[in-house]
């Protein structure tokens, strides 16, 4: 597979201080890299404007989009700073969260409101859950802890008490700092962390103001959010299924079902969305990975999901360039032997579909039947390429687009390659390029077909004639 290789599963990839190294980008966007990921709970503004320029710089060299997502920290309690960078916590020892690190038994946490809050017999949970605490004793401004399940613990590690309801709104003040240099640094996805229902996106679209109109992505890892699924999603313009402190917050037998719950949902919707935490979470230091991992890789495209997720495993591994080269060999893989099962399947269960999606589902429908090298369309925003996108076709979906900021946003998006064309261009130069971009990407040879979406006479938000193109020699 070349850099250019089209894939129907998207891969986002976490920086950090693992990307920073020389070539380490670059190889991430050879080795797959759609949407390159900063997440505003570690490191400073001026780490993420760095590698946020960086990622731009080799994009444009590598003539690929990769768009940026921005994870905003949401009402989240963290670790502060530990003695060393990280702690190795053994089962059955004692150890103290208090508000600074006084000796290397104390974990420090900025939160006092935690602190006061706790009480004797609940269970904290470190690390997305890998680490387990039991209060013990609490005095003023300190909690005494025993270790029921240890591990190791770092800087800026997620504190997560699920017995504990702490009032916290979206978004604080973090938040907005958060937003506002996204907004300086022109961001295309912001992912809204610990959303518990619809009306926290609709606070945070607030917040923004301006001409700066950011996609939102929101991010499913609060019980409450379940509750409220259909609304989150039709608030949102992407879903994260956020397994870390998912499956800390809800039972953790029950994530795999959460997952397919979720991502069943966002498809149903036409809303991308993106399966994360610890996909390949032992190559963060090993070189392979378990046989669990690549099974859960697959799991993941055979639910729906529109893109999978690095987080430690590009931001701080060992070798990121290596986990993404792995990430999409098993995506290559699994869509190889499923693309087109799963599209016929996909095509039969949509059943009726409403009138404004019924233009796209007869797309899809008609590219099965002819055996189309793609399916073809200009668009003017993501929710048009995403309500083809929904029916997952077996054909590559080329989506044609005068607007910098939809192109880039379309990264995310399952099967679809997006492509930039200038405002003026007519129809046959639309044509022409997707033609230049399947010879050059994929084994489409003259003669073959391809079906073409349009609006009829030119009426460009609505995608309404449908026809099938020979491709030129």
């Amino acid at each position: 597979m070349t850099i250019d290789s089209w894939q129907h599963t998207k891969i986002i990839c976490t920086l950090g201080p693992a990307t920073d190294r020389p070539g380490v980008v670059e190889g991430l966007i050879r080795g797959g890299m759609d949407v390159a990921r900063i997440n505003m709970s570690h490191g400073t503004h001026e780490d993420h404007e760095r590698r946020i320029q960086q990622v731009r710089a080799v994009s444009r060299n590598l003539a690929r989009p990769v768009s940026i997502l921005a994870d905003l920290p949401g009402p989240k309690f963290r670790l502060g700073e530990l003695h060393g960078g990280s702690l190795k916590l053994q089962d059955g020892v004692r150890v103290h969260l208090a508000e600074s690190a006084g000796a290397p038994d104390y974990l420090p946490l900025d939160e006092r409101a935690l602190l006061d809050a706790l009480r004797v017999g609940q269970s904290v949970y470190l690390s997305d859950g890998a680490v387990e605490l039991l209060v013990k004793a609490v005095t003023a401004g300190r909690v005494e802890c025993e270790v029921r399940a240890g591990g190791t613990v770092r800087s800026g590690s997620g504190v997560n008490v699920p017995e504990m309801d702490l009032p916290a709104l979206i978004p604080t003040e973090p938040d907005r700092l958060g937003l506002a240099f996204a907004a300086s640094q022109a961001i295309d996805w912001i992912g809204v962390s610990f959303v518990q229902d619809a009306d926290d996106l609709v606070r945070v679209r607030a917040a923004l103001g301006g001409a700066y109109q950011p996609l939102l992505m929101a991010k499913i890892e609060k019980r409450r959010a379940l509750k409220g699924l259909d609304a989150i999603i039709e608030s949102a313009d992407a879903i994260m299924v956020a397994r870390g402190d998912l499956g800390v917050e809800t039972n953790l037998a029950e994530i795999p079902l959460v997952q397919k719950r979720i991502i069943a949902a966002a498809n149903a919707r036409g809303r991308p969305v993106v399966t994360a935490t610890q996909m390949l979470e032992s190559m963060v230091e090993h070189e392979r990975p378990t046989r669990a991992e690549v099974t859960d890789i697959a799991n993941a495209v055979l639910d729906g999901t529109d893109a999978v997720m690095l987080s430690a495993e590009s931001a701080i591994g060992r070798n990121p360039v290596a986990t993404v080269n792995m990430l999409r060999r098993v995506i290559a893989a699994t869509n190889a032997e499923y693309a087109a099962p799963m599209a016929k399947a996909r095509l039969r269960a949509s059943g009726a579909v409403a009138v404004d999606e019924a233009i796209g589902f007869a797309a899809c429908q008609l590219a099965e039947k002819i055996d189309a090298r793609a399916i073809v369309v200009h668009v003017q925003s993501l929710s048009q390429a995403a309500a083809i996108a929904r029916f997952r076709p077996r054909a590559p979906i080329v989506a044609l687009t005068d607007s910098a900021s939809v192109h880039l946003s379309l990264t995310l998006v399952s099967g679809v390659s997006p492509l930039h064309v200038p405002a003026l261009a007519d129809a046959q130069t639309r044509i022409a390029r997707a033609q230049d971009w399947l010879y050059a990407h994929t084994p489409a040879r003259p003669g073959e077909r391809v079906v073409v979406l349009s609006a009829f006479a030119g009426a460009e938000e609505t995608v309404d004639t449908l026809q099938i193109v020979r491709l030129s020699g």
